[in-house]
């Protein structure tokens, strides 16, 4: 029941954030854009093994979690928030945001 509840509360508060949808139109596979955008972003921004630039307030729900790499990373999602991000995935991902309406 405390993991329905905390599902609950996860899932309220992701709706109230705001979001930029990126369409990365291409085969879903490991090797795609949209996999490799996916797999930098999330070790870009994951806290494991490194000083946060963006620490979890003291009220975050990750911080109840038994599963060390949330409490680590500061993020649900535990793939890949224990590898180093390639620093030219950014090069990629804004050539998709460049393509979007409005954005160019």
């Amino acid at each position: 029941m405390e993991e329905l509840d905390l599902e609950r509360r996860v899932s309220e508060y992701i709706r109230e954030l705001p979001f930029l949808w990126v369409d990365v139109d291409d085969e879903p596979s490991s090797e795609s854009d949209r996999a490799y955008i996916e797999r930098n972003m999330i070790a870009l921004v994951s806290n494991v093994d490194t000083e946060a630039i963006d620490p979890r307030r003291e009220d975050w729900l990750g911080h109840d979690s038994p599963v060390t790499e949330i409490k680590q990373s500061g993020l649900w999602n535990i793939n890949h928030v224990d590898e180093d991000y390639q620093p030219e995935f950014l090069e990629t991902f804004e050539s998709y945001i460049d393509r979007m309406p409005g954005f160019a």
